[in-house]
């Protein structure tokens, strides 16, 4: 499975109201599968790609890369140690209290 990115354009292949392959660029990246726009279609399919709004949700497995954006390398080593750092705890002194309001129980005496 190839690491999509956005920006990269891809080709689809046919689903639901769609007839042909279609291509174009992946808009968002999920887990599984990534949102592509809609770029390059057979005209047949023009009424399906309007159904779609132009977008369609494919899986990963089944795209099929045709040009990637340029990517930048990630250094491992930092990441690594993000990985390994604990998370910083508060170093705040200053608590905050709250008062329990409490009513004195009144001892009146009825007149007589």
């Amino acid at each position: 499975m190839a690491d999509f990115e956005i920006g990269d354009v891809v080709k689809g292949k046919k689903f639901g109201p769609m007839d042909h392959d279609f291509s174009g660029v992946v808009e968002k990246v999920y887990t599984n599968s990534i949102m592509v726009s809609i770029q390059d279609f057979d005209p047949a399919d023009k009424s399906g790609v309007n159904e779609l709004n132009g977008r369609a949700v494919i899986r990963q497995k089944e795209a099929k890369m045709i040009k990637a954006v340029p990517r930048e390398e990630k250094d491992n080593e930092e990441d690594e140690a993000k990985e390994k750092k604990p998370a910083a705890k508060s170093t705040s002194k200053s608590k905050t209290t709250t008062k329990k309001k409490t009513r004195k129980k009144s001892t009146k005496k009825a007149d007589k």
